[in-house]
């Protein structure tokens, strides 16, 4: 099964809860949460407490994407957040100490996934893998945290073959992400390829969405991108 998760990092940030249920009726898959300090990525995220009270205004599931160096630290500001399915962490952030990550997340009752960026080896995968202590692997499309930069698909295409054979026949065989690069145009040759959880905004479900137009105007494109991405993606109607 394909999944398709809004980023809210790419909604109207003055009208969270409208964006939010707007994509809640429509039937996303969840939410993809970019949580970042400033220090890991040179950007900053959105407030525990806002994260917590959009988790009481839907019942989407929730992936929070940890961007910051203390990441255990983090996980503890969502300890008490409801509807948190995955908790994403990069390796660069707990080298040597990414046992306790994992086991923190699982402290939440989340499941833990890995972040792959554009340069990162495959070889921080080896043990977590073999061990079936994660429970999905992210791949990155663009630099995390960066403005105005150029996806790179093709990194990911080529990637992804050796991916699936180092994940084969293990727990984060089911959960392959892309977050960056995701596009109406390689939406499909990444399925093809093996993503199976996408993360999505401007170049998705907003595509072409002019925040200044009218409401109107603005969900009415957000529909239209969404029933092309349910094809895309195979989701029933």
């Amino acid at each position: 099964m394909n999944n398709f998760l809004v980023s809210l990092i790419t909604m109207d940030h003055i009208n969270f809860e409208r964006d939010i249920k707007l994509v809640d009726e429509l039937g996303v898959d969840g939410l993809h949460i970019d949580i970042m300090d400033g220090h890991f990525v040179p950007r900053y995220g959105i407030y525990p407490e806002i994260i917590e009270r959009i988790s009481k205004i839907s019942s989407l599931p929730l992936d929070l994407h940890m961007m910051v160096d203390d990441v255990e630290f983090c996980i503890n500001q969502f300890k008490n957040t409801p509807n948190i399915s995955y908790v994403h962490f990069h390796a660069e952030a707990c080298f040597g100490n990414e046992m306790r990550v994992i086991d923190k997340i699982k402290s939440i009752n989340a499941k833990p996934v890995i972040c792959i960026n554009l340069a990162t080896s495959f070889t921080v995968l080896d043990r977590l893998v073999s061990n079936n202590e994660i429970d999905g692997v992210m791949l990155m499309g663009i630099h995390p945290g960066v403005l105005e930069q150029d996806a790179r698909p093709k990194n990911i295409l080529n990637d992804l073959k050796d991916l699936k054979k180092i994940i084969a026949g293990t727990n984060a065989e089911s959960f392959i992400a892309l977050d960056g690069a995701v596009s109406m145009d390689t939406i499909d040759p990444m399925i093809k390829a093996g993503i199976n959880h996408f993360v999505g905004g401007t170049s998705s479900i907003y595509k072409n969405v002019n925040r200044n137009d009218d409401w109107t105007t603005q969900s009415k494109i957000i529909k239209k991108n969404w029933s092309k991405i349910k094809e895309l993606i195979g989701k029933e109607a």
